[in-house]
C-alpha cells in the first residue's frame, strides 16, 4: 500500500521535537513538505526529517505539493484557521491540541470534515504511548469484565493566562489549563470511560498561578470516574487507574510502568502464597521522547487510519468534546453543583 503523502505545517518547538522525530521511521508516511512563516525554520525541518519541499505559504503548499493529508501544529487559533484551509483542499487533517481556542471553533472543524468527506485526528497523544495501549488490552480482556471506575492524576507546572495576541484567544487561567494541561487527562478518563454525562468539581488557587482541580464524573453508560488535577508543580508527572468487575485492577505510572492486579495464583509455585498476584510490564529506559510518550504511534495510528478507510481516534470529534467536558468542570467548580455536560450530537 502507498504511503500517505503528508505535508507539515509549523515548524517551532513542538513540532520539531515532539511530532516530527518519529516521522522518518513511520514507513506509512511519505514527507513531501515543510510549511512555516520563516523560511529558514522550514527549510531546517525540511533537510532534518526528510521533506522534499519548504514553503512559507499555505495555499502554495497545498497546490503545489497536493497532500494526501496535514499535520497542522501551532497555537490553537492556528490549528482552526488552517485546519479549515486542508479541510476545504480535501486533505486529511492532523493537529495538535487543542483543536481550537474555543468549543465553537472545534465544532467548526468537526463539521467541515464532515460535510468534505475527509478524516481528522487530533494529538492527545497518550492514547497511543505504548503503555496506555496495554492498559486498554487488559481492560478489555474478558477476564477483567466490565470497567467501573477510572483515575485520572495529572500534575504540571502551573498554567498561567495565555496572551490574547499569540492564537490562543481570550481566555482566563482556568480556560487556558484547559486548554494546555486539562485536555490530557480529560482524553484518557473519556478514552476509558466513554461519554460523560455529568461533573462535580471542587477548585483551589494558591500562590501565583498553582492550581488544583477534583473532579467527580459519570459517564452515560453509568460507569464513574475522578480527575485529580494539580497544577503546581515544578516538572510532569502522570497516573491512571483502571477498576474493573471481576476482581482486578490496572495502573499505569507516569507513562512507564504498568501493572495488572488479579487476585488469583498464575502459576503453581504461587500456591503457597499470598496476595495478589502482579504482571508488571515497563518500556525500556533508553526510549526517545516521541516513542516513549506516544507521539510517534499517534502519527502512525493516523497514516495507517486513512490507509484502511477508517476514522482516526482523538478523532475531531473527541478534540471537541474534550473541550466540552473542560467547560462543564469549570461551571461546576463555579456554581458548587453538579453540572450536566451536554449531550453528545
Amino acid at each position: 500500500m502507498d504511503p500517505i503523502r503528508l505535508a507539515v505545517v509549523g515548524a517551532g518547538a513542538q513540532c520539531t521535537e515532539s511530532l516530527m522525530p518519529g516521522i522518518p521511521y513511520i514507513e506509512e508516511i511519505d514527507l513531501v513538505a515543510v510549511c512555516d512563516l520563516q523560511e529558514e525554520l522550514a527549510a531546517r525541518n525540511a533537510r532534518n526529517f526528510g521533506a522534499r519541499a519548504a514553503h512559507t505559504d499555505v495555499a502554495t503548499m497545498l497546490r503545489d505539493e497536493t497532500p494526501d493529508a496535514v499535520m497542522v501544529v501551532g497555537p490553537p487559533q492556528v490549528h482552526l484557521d488552517v485546519g479549515l484551509q486542508v479541510i476545504e483542499a480535501g486533505c486529511h487533517l492532523f493537529i495538535e491540541k487543542p483543536a481550537a481556542p474555543t468549543i465553537e471553533g472545534a465544532r467548526q472543524l468537526v463539521d467541515a470534515a464532515a460535510a468534505k468527506g475527509v478524516v481528522g485526528q487530533v494529538g492527545h497523544m497518550m492514547r497511543h504511548a505504548d503503555p496506555i495501549r496495554i492498559a486498554a488490552d487488559f481492560a478489555a480482556a474478558d477476564d477483567f469484565g466490565e470497567v467501573l471506575s477510572v483515575e485520572s492524576r495529572y500534575t504540571t507546572w502551573p498554567t498561567r493566562q495565555l496572551s490574547p495576541d499569540k492564537g490562543w484567544g481570550t481566555p482566563d487561567e482556568d480556560w487556558s489549563y484547559m486548554m494546555v494541561q486539562g485536555g490530557h487527562p480529560i482524553d484518557l478518563i473519556r478514552h476509558f470511560l466513554g461519554p460523560i454525562a455529568r461533573v462535580a468539581a471542587f477548585r483551589a488557587h494558591g500562590a501565583g498561578s498553582a492550581k488544583v482541580y477534583q473532579v467527580s464524573l459519570e459517564s452515560v453508560a453509568g460507569k464513574v470516574g475522578f480527575l485529580n488535577l494539580q497544577d503546581s508543580y515544578n516538572g510532569w508527572t502522570t497516573g491512571l487507574e483502571i477498576v474493573g468487575d471481576k476482581m482486578a485492577i490496572v495502573t499505569v505510572d507516569d507513562l512507564g510502568r504498568v501493572s495488572f492486579r488479579r487476585g488469583e495464583c498464575h502459576v503453581e509455585a504461587e500456591r503457597g502464597t499470598k496476595g495478589n498476584s502482579t504482571y508488571v510490564w515497563e518500556p525500556h529506559h533508553t526510549l526517545t521522547k516521541w516513542q516513549r510518550s506516544g507521539y510517534g504511534t499517534q502519527l502512525q495510528h493516523f497514516a495507517g487510519c486513512i490507509q484502511a478507510g477508517e476514522s482516526p481516534m482523538p478523532s475531531l470529534y473527541d478534540g471537541y468534546r474534550n473541550l466540552v467536558v473542560g467547560q462543564a468542570i469549570l461551571d461546576a467548580c463555579e456554581s458548587g453543583q453538579v453540572v450536566a455536560v451536554p449531550a453528545d450530537d
